[in-house]
C-alpha cells in the first residue's frame, strides 16, 4: 500500500491512498495533480473522504466525483462507522472533536492523516470552543505507537518550530526534527511530536514555566491547551 501526499494552495495537504489498482482520497483540493496521478498509475478512485468540513479541505471533492464517478461518505458516516474496507485497505476512523465538531483522522498501516487536529509541530486552532475535547482528541493520539507517522492538513512546520525556539522549549529536539524535515513530503513520527511538540507536551515544565512567565492559566492541560494557543495566536 501507498501514500502520496499533494499540496495545493500555500500549506494545504491532500492525501491519495492506494494499492496497484484502487485509491481513496483524503482533503483531494489538489484536482489537477490528483487526476493525473490517478491516470499515470492507471488507478480507479472508490471513494472520496475528507477530515473535516472547512472548505479548504472539501474544496476538491465535486469535481474528483464528477471525474472519476468515485463515492463520496460523510465525515459523520464515517464516525459512525468507525472503520472503512476499500477493496483490500482497511482505515480505521478516529472521531477527534476539538478543531471543529466533525474533525477526524483516518489511521491506516502505521499512517495517520489528522486533519487539522494534529500538525507537524503544532496544533488545530480549536474553533469549538472546547478545549476538553481537543486535550481528549490528542490524547487519543497519544495513545498510538510511537513510530506512528503523522500526515497532517497543512505544512506549518517552519512557524511552528520558529515559535518553540524563541521561547526556549525543547530547542534540541526541534533541531533534530528541522533536520529531517523537507516540503515536498512532510511528515514526522509520534515520537519526534511527544518530543517538540508544545501541544502534545502540556505537562512538561518548560511549558508550564512559560506560562507561569507570562502569567497565563496552566493549572491543567486543558488551561494549558487554551493558553498556548492565545501566545501561538498573538505572538
Amino acid at each position: 500500500m501507498y501514500i502520496k501526499q499533494f499540496k495545493y494552495h500555500s500549506d494545504n495537504l491532500a492525501y491519495l491512498i492506494h494499492d496497484a489498482s484502487y485509491a481513496v482520497v483524503i482533503d483531494g483540493g489538489a484536482v489537477n495533480d490528483i487526476l493525473s496521478y490517478l491516470d499515470k498509475n492507471h488507478l480507479s478512485l472508490k471513494y472520496v473522504f475528507n477530515t473535516h468540513s472547512h472548505g479548504d479541505h472539501t474544496s476538491g471533492n465535486n469535481r474528483l466525483i464528477q471525474s472519476t464517478g468515485a463515492k463520496f461518505q460523510t465525515v459523520n458516516s464515517l464516525i459512525a462507522e468507525k472503520k472503512v474496507l476499500v477493496e483490500n485497505m482497511i482505515i480505521k476512523i478516529y472521531d477527534t472533536p476539538g478543531h471543529t465538531r466533525d474533525s477526524i483522522c483516518f489511521h491506516v498501516n502505521d499512517w495517520l492523516i489528522t486533519g487539522d487536529t494534529l500538525f507537524n509541530g503544532t496544533a488545530g486552532n480549536c474553533f469549538t470552543n472546547d478545549y476538553a475535547a481537543f486535550v481528549n482528541s490528542l490524547n487519543k493520539i497519544l495513545a498510538l505507537p510511537d513510530n506512528t507517522k503523522i500526515y497532517a492538513g497543512h505544512d506549518y512546520v517552519v512557524p511552528s518550530m520558529r515559535f518553540a525556539k524563541k521561547h526556549g522549549l525543547n530547542v534540541s529536539a526541534v533541531d533534530e526534527f528541522l533536520e529531517t524535515y523537507a516540503p515536498a513530503h512532510v511528515y514526522s513520527y509520534l515520537s519526534q511530536e511527544k518530543a517538540h511538540n508544545i501541544f502534545l507536551r502540556l505537562s512538561s515544565p518548560d511549558i508550564i514555566n512559560l506560562l507561569q512567565s507570562k502569567g497565563m492559566a496552566h493549572e491543567n492541560n486543558i488551561q494549558r491547551f487554551h493558553s498556548l494557543k492565545e501566545i501561538e495566536i498573538w505572538d
